[in-house]
């Protein structure tokens, strides 16, 4: 037979064949583009129920503690150094209005006295010409010079009545030499130094018979009475700080706490530190000048609930599940404090999950037989 015959034959068979073919692969590709059973998640998954209520978070702070009532010691003239009643040392406790050191002043002394000599002298001279001008203004500026001692400070001189009285002695320049022996004796007063309070030598830079210059440091002198207590806290945690609040100081110094009350805090923000100060009075025997301390202040957090940290995500979200079924809520951290986070926006009795699972994404289905109810966590995640 030609082979010609055959063709037809031929051709169906190939038409067949790659019908075939196209049905099973057209099938195939069905069967991928058709979603199967969703998979559900077998292993154990820890939540817990969520009940908002009045949370307490710490907020922790550290600290140098300074005394309120400290100050430095400067010469404002200079001389000879020289100690009073009590040596001028470390520790040495003086009380308010007591000399703590002297300055030698003989020279400086004894060219105040012939200036108050010197104006002695002019106001006698006065007495006469007043006598015989302004006889009834007399008497005052006759009492005033009977009563003038030269080793005494100055008394204000006499009112002038009239400006006429007032022009009659200026110009015989009477004020002037007054004023300037007053200004002499304001320098002599800083020759001896006294205590403005009750306390304490803590700094002593100076031995007597030393030669002390104008603007030398000399010491510090501090009083024990009253301390603060200066704290950093972060600019989130400084917003729960209340003045009047009070709050307990440690040292690994003392036993037991020291009770303070936060008598300020300041707004600025420190740039080096990203922190806030926030200062802390405290008054007790134990406290000791430049001492390290530490505080926590246990802060009330209404409406919100504490949960593990490592659950909530960058975004502020964490995984909640509703029946089965896993979905992701956002929610409004108010601190981060160690392993727990205190969070805002969870609704009461919401189930989230309470411990990061690897692979975990929103629509995912738990094996309700894998969820673990946490009751211990519902039970201390939200203190009323």
């Amino acid at each position: 037979m030609p082979l010609k015959k055959f063709h037809p034959y031929i051709i169906a068979v190939l038409i067949v064949l790659a019908g075939a073919l196209l049905g099973t692969f057209l099938g195939t590709r069905k069967a991928q583009e058709e979603p199967g059973p969703v998979k559900k998640e077998t292993r154990a998954v820890r939540v817990m129920t969520v009940e908002n209520g009045t949370v307490y978070r710490t907020v922790s702070m550290s600290g140098t503690i300074e005394a309120v009532q400290k100050i430095d010691i400067y010469a404002e003239v200079a001389g000879v150094f020289l100690d009073a009643s009590r040596p001028f040392r470390e520790g040495s406790a003086f009380r308010k209005g007591e000399v703590l050191l002297r300055i030698r002043d003989d020279v400086y002394r004894s060219t105040v006295l012939a200036e108050r000599s010197g104006l002695l002298n002019e106001l006698t001279l006065l007495l006469p010409d007043l006598a015989i001008d302004f006889p009834a203004h007399f008497q005052p500026w006759k009492a005033y010079v009977e009563s003038f001692r030269i080793d005494a400070p100055l008394r204000p001189l006499p009112a002038a009545a009239t400006d006429r009285i007032r022009n009659y002695v200026a110009a015989r320049n009477i004020y002037k030499h007054y004023y300037s022996i007053r200004s002499m004796e304001e320098t002599l007063w800083k020759y001896r130094i006294t205590a403005p309070f009750d306390g304490v030598v803590t700094v002593s830079d100076a031995n007597p018979g030393m030669l002390v210059r104008t603007g030398q440091k000399i010491g510090e002198f501090s009083s024990g009475e009253r301390y603060e207590f200066e704290a950093s806290v972060g600019v989130k945690d400084a917003s729960f700080l209340r003045e009047g609040e009070k709050i307990e100081l440690r040292s690994v110094d003392f036993q037991g706490a020291v009770d303070g009350v936060i008598s300020r805090v300041n707004t600025a923000i420190d740039q080096s530190t990203q922190t806030v100060k926030a200062y802390i009075s405290a008054s007790d025997p134990r406290l000791k000048d430049g001492m390290y301390l530490s505080a926590d202040l246990r802060v009330p957090v209404p409406n919100a609930v504490v949960i593990p940290r490592n659950v909530l995500g960058a975004e502020n979200t964490l995984y909640a599940l509703r029946d089965s079924t896993v979905f992701e809520l956002s929610v409004q951290p108010v601190s981060l404090d160690g392993a727990h986070a205190v969070v805002r926006g969870i609704p009461d009795g919401t189930r989230i999950v309470a411990e990061p699972i690897e692979g975990i994404f929103g629509g995912m289905v738990l094996d309700p037989e894998g969820i673990v109810e946490m009751e211990e966590t519902r039970k201390t995640g939200a203190v009323r």
